[in-house]
């Protein structure tokens, strides 16, 4: 009796639908499937189908049962919580008269003509009610947070705002702040899941706070709600976000506290609040301020197509470094019959600018071509690990002014490209397994380069490691 005074049952066994709830959705939709089969291909299913309509039909009785006590704790939007308990409830229904009249279609004539009528219905019940769940549980933009900007105009949802992360035009509450909320808070706190009665979805509802009140005190966080909760041990029952969702960072928690002590703007910029240097480390760690990548930073038109077919005709494989960039990747196959010659470099090299990354892996390349790769202005990553190269062939990469990731694994080359290497400034990654280099070597290019992580095969020498 005990147990059950001091504990909400409701929520307990309730918070069991979401288990659950997928059981009666995957026989439901199994059984769909054993009727297509059985229009196709005219098989023996009638078991199969009757048994799976009434498994799914009874799990969802015991969905339906779970949810209802779930919801009566509150917090979820009315009008959603409605439309997906009664289509949950109408998909039930369904799944058992379908069970009924499964076994009577093939005798009965009108059962025949409705029959798969009924099936079209219980999908469309399907979809509507767990469209919906997905709303309560996820928020309402779930499903089409990332659709592109066509189809979310047609599902009436308002194009993506692209997110600013420029120091000086970035807004502190559109690009900061709610970017954290939308991460870390908003799961529970949507349009169509309001716990406590609180929204964290844009000004008004933040202002308005929720079921105990205000949750900001503007010019003063240590008085504000939604401060306390976040800072609260992660183990007290009142700490935010609940249900084992992951927390905010210190900075995230921190970047709210400097946020709300400024005054709770939601128009001002970035650069319009105190902001000292520490602040501007915490905004770093949320993608405000970062300074672009040398990739990032390039602005090249698209490579014509006649020239990637004519660089494709000589055996390299082309792509693009991400959907809808300019940049480009470069691969020589290994099993081309062709060998790789000046030729085909030269063809190469009408798209040189666009080039970032190359793989030459396994291709035996000569001076004289690894000085038309030195060509490639543009390049980040270059592997040509098992190629042959010697020390003078290495001189030739010193013109790689941008080269972050470099591959020479296996190749013939010793200490005397030390010197070349030191030289490679932008170098993050350099793979120099198998190669006639000693540590002593190795050590003198990290001195040099203290941000390059060296791969040996055995041991990696990081920024702050040795060997």
């Amino acid at each position: 009796m005990t147990f059950f005074l001091e504990t909400n049952i409701y929520q307990f066994f309730g918070r069991f639908h979401a288990l659950i709830v997928h059981l009666p959705i995957g026989f439901i939709i199994l059984a769909v499937i054993f009727e297509c089969l059985v229009w196709k291909k005219k098989i023996d299913l009638k078991l199969a189908i009757s048994y799976a309509l009434l498994i799914g039909a009874s799990f969802g009785v015991i969905a339906v049962v779970l949810g209802l006590m779930l919801a009566s704790d509150g917090g979820y939007n009315i009008d959603t919580l409605s439309l997906h308990k009664w289509t949950g409830i109408a998909t039930t229904i369904v799944a058992f008269l379908l069970f009924f009249l499964s076994k009577k279609k093939d005798t009965v004539v009108w059962v025949k003509k409705i029959y798969p009528v009924i099936i079209a219905l219980i999908m469309i019940l399907l979809s509507v009610a767990g469209h919906y769940g997905g709303n309560l549980t996820h928020g309402s933009n779930y499903l089409f947070e990332h659709a592109p900007a066509s189809i979310r105009a047609i599902a009436g949802i308002k194009p993506v705002r692209e997110r600013v992360t420029n120091l000086d035009s970035a807004l502190v509450y559109e690009d900061v702040i709610h970017v954290i909320f939308e991460k870390k808070c908003n799961v529970c706190h949507n349009n169509d899941k309001a716990k406590g009665d609180l929204l964290l979805v844009d000004s008004e509802s933040i202002l308005k706070g929720g079921e105990n009140g205000k949750v900001v005190i503007a010019g003063d966080a240590s008085k504000s709600e939604l401060y306390r909760r976040i800072t609260l041990d992660p183990h007290h029952k009142e700490f935010m976000p609940t249900e084992g969702r992951t927390p905010l960072t210190n900075e995230e928690t921190l970047l709210i506290k400097w946020w709300i002590d400024e005054g709770v703007s939601f128009d001002k910029k970035v650069v319009e609040l105190n902001l000292t240097d520490r602040i501007k480390d915490y905004l770093q760690d949320v993608g405000i301020g970062l300074k672009k990548s040398f990739i990032e930073s390039l602005n090249l038109s698209e490579v014509d197509n006649k020239i990637l077919d004519s660089i494709r005709a000589e055996g390299f494989k082309i792509k693009t470094v991400t959907n809808r960039s300019t940049l480009l990747e470069v691969n020589y196959p290994i099993y081309n019959k062709e060998p790789l010659n000046e030729g085909k470099l030269d063809v190469l090299l009408r798209a040189k600018e666009n080039i970032t990354w190359l793989n030459f892996s396994g291709i035996p390349i000569q001076e004289n071509l690894i000085s038309k790769i030195g060509q490639l202005e543009n390049l980040t990553e270059l592997r040509v690990n098992n190629s042959k190269l010697t020390n003078e062939a290495i001189k030739y990469l010193t013109q790689l002014k941008h080269l972050e990731y470099l591959n020479v694994y296996g190749n013939p080359i010793s200490n005397a490209s030390v010197e070349s290497f030191q030289k490679l400034t932008k170098l993050k990654k350099l793979y120099l397994w198998k190669t006639n280099i000693s540590e002593e070597s190795m050590l003198k290019i990290k001195d040099s380069l203290p941000q390059v992580t060296i791969i040996t095969g055995e041991q990696n020498l990081n920024k702050t490691d040795r060997f």
